[in-house]
């Protein structure tokens, strides 16, 4: 018998605006981060970033282990000869030029309420980009938040998808066995991460759907 039911958050739970892979959009949001920094602007210093931010790109270079942003964002301002002081305003001024307009799709919150009414528990297990801290990945489920249990990201994991850790750590939280847990994630990472340790999954298409 299922008891919970999960879900990944990006295009799953959450519309963005933004793609999948950032990479297109790494100039303008590095310029925001070094206006909103009072960094000296310089284009030179933008283009010096980018191969870092690429190197840490999982769409680009795949990887299972989660990195730290403090590494990623650290060895970016070290690279620009600025103070980490400024860390954790750089760090939120990139993820925030990401986050603009992400809402939940309409079909969410009826379903999720249904769920509740329903008992069953509801977790989140998703995997952020650039190693983004739970205080700015989590911010995307405010508005439905209070449907939720559960939420665990490749942060608290250490791994991403389709790792079992995250899914391991998932199921301690909600404390049901895999066959009483169903995932529903938009990625073939999402099934296979779920399969492999006897959760039941389902693949979510959202390319055409509001």
């Amino acid at each position: 018998m299922i008891k919970a039911i999960s879900f990944d958050v990006g295009h799953t739970l959450i519309k963005y605006n933004s793609p999948l892979n950032w990479n297109s959009l790494y100039h303008p949001a590095l310029e925001q981060v070094i206006n909103e920094c009072n960094i000296n602007y310089s284009d030179e210093k933008i283009e010096a970033a980018i191969p870092i931010l690429t190197k840490y790109n999982t769409r680009v270079h795949y990887r299972e282990v989660e990195i730290s942003s403090d590494v990623i964002f650290s060895e970016i301002l070290g690279l620009w000869n600025v103070n980490l002081s400024l860390l954790n305003k750089a760090k939120e001024k990139f993820y925030s030029f990401f986050q603009t307009n992400a809402i939940p799709f309409i079909d969410v919150e009826p379903v999720l309420y249904k769920l509740k009414s329903n008992n069953f528990k509801i977790g989140v297990l998703t995997d952020v980009a650039y190693g983004m801290d739970n205080g700015f990945s989590l911010k995307d489920i405010n508005a439905i938040s209070k449907y939720i249990d559960v939420a665990i990201t490749s942060v608290d994991a250490g791994f991403r998808k389709p790792n079992s850790a995250g899914f391991q750590k998932l199921l301690s939280a909600l404390n049901v066995k895999p066959y009483e847990m169903l995932y529903v994630g938009d990625e073939e990472k999402d099934i296979i991460g779920a399969n492999k340790i006897g959760i039941v999954s389902a693949l979510i298409n959202r390319n055409n759907k509001e």
